[in-house]
């Protein structure tokens, strides 16, 4: 993380965080750095919002307001979410407080959050409908691959072809996915059904992907606005967020199988959610025996009936 501001300064505060909040405050670190480039390096500006703490206050310029009201503008320029735009300053203000500069954002316009709508309270046939109405066959995949294994929008993102190679190449169904997830750090398995599986070998029939290669080279940005316009399209205009989102079909993962009374630590462990230490013993099993799990309990209720009679 040192190339953040070639100083180690950035590295060590973002060493003690979480896994989770360290990568969301090193992207949004990052911007800082490329937006305050043509006036120096993080560590300048925190060299200066120290030094102005020693000054008198007919002689304060205000660098570390002025500075956080025009990089919340940057970011806003550019089409940066609300509730990224705060998370965002409050990385440089993490990081400023973690050396003993306070900064206060009492007088920084940050962009009011825009309230989380529902998600929408899918059907299985309405994703069906919904994956059809998709022009792009990666992002039908993408979508299958969300509803069927339960993983983040993240972490599909973040699969490489070695995560799915041996049993792709086998063809293998349900495919296991042996992963370790993002945002936590937490070792799990979950799976992909044959659909999502015959949706992904439509995606790459024309490709030739080595190992380390990420299979859906997209955006999570890119991702969300195919699924607004693929929502305007499928079920028209709508106002505020959309809640045909990527999240909406994990979310769906977790409804549709709770529905069909699937163990709930079964869900848990297979959408990648840390399992308490006592319970551990329950999720012990071997890959074939979750994979039995999987196809059994979990496949018939996760694949659109429009899909059922076409996979082989």
């Amino acid at each position: 993380m040192a190339d953040l501001d070639g100083r180690d300064e950035v590295a060590e505060f973002l060493s003690v965080l979480k896994v989770g909040t360290r990568g969301v405050y090193a992207a949004g670190l990052r911007l800082f750095r490329q937006y305050y480039s043509g006036k120096g390096s993080i560590g300048d500006f925190l060299d200066g919002v120290e030094r102005e703490w020693f000054l008198p206050r007919h002689a304060k310029r205000r660098i570390a307001t002025e500075t956080l009201n025009s990089f919340a503008a940057w970011l806003q320029d550019r089409g940066y979410a609300p509730k990224t735009i705060r998370v965002y300053v409050g990385a440089v203000q993490s990081l400023a407080k973690y050396y003993d500069v306070p900064i206060s954002l009492r007088y920084v316009n940050l962009p009011t959050a825009t309230p989380v709508n529902r998600k929408h309270p899918w059907t299985l046939t309405e994703v069906g409908g919904f994956v059809a109405a998709m022009d792009k066959p990666m992002c039908r995949s993408i979508a299958a691959s969300i509803l069927q294994s339960g993983l983040s929008i993240s972490d599909v993102l973040a699969l490489t072809y070695a995560d799915i190679k041996e049993e792709f190449e086998k063809g293998v169904t349900p495919l296991c996915l042996d992963l370790t997830r993002r945002k936590t750090g937490v070792p799990f398995i979950t799976f992909l059904g044959s659909w999502s599986v015959k949706l992904l070998k439509d995606y790459l029939a024309s490709r030739k992907l080595d190992d380390e290669t990420p299979i859906y080279n997209m955006s999570a940005r890119t991702v969300h606005a195919y699924f607004s316009k693929t929502a305007r399209k499928y079920a028209g205009a709508f106002n505020g967020r959309n809640t045909y989102s990527p999240h909406s079909l994990r979310a769906a993962f977790r409804t549709f199988l709770n529905d069909h009374k699937v163990d709930p630590l079964y869900i848990e462990y297979w959408m990648g959610h840390k399992i308490p230490e006592q319970l551990s013993a329950y999720i012990n099993k071997s890959r074939e025996s979750w994979r039995q799990t999987y196809k059994e309990q979990a496949e018939p209720h996760l694949t659109p009936p429009q899909y059922k009679g076409t996979i082989i």
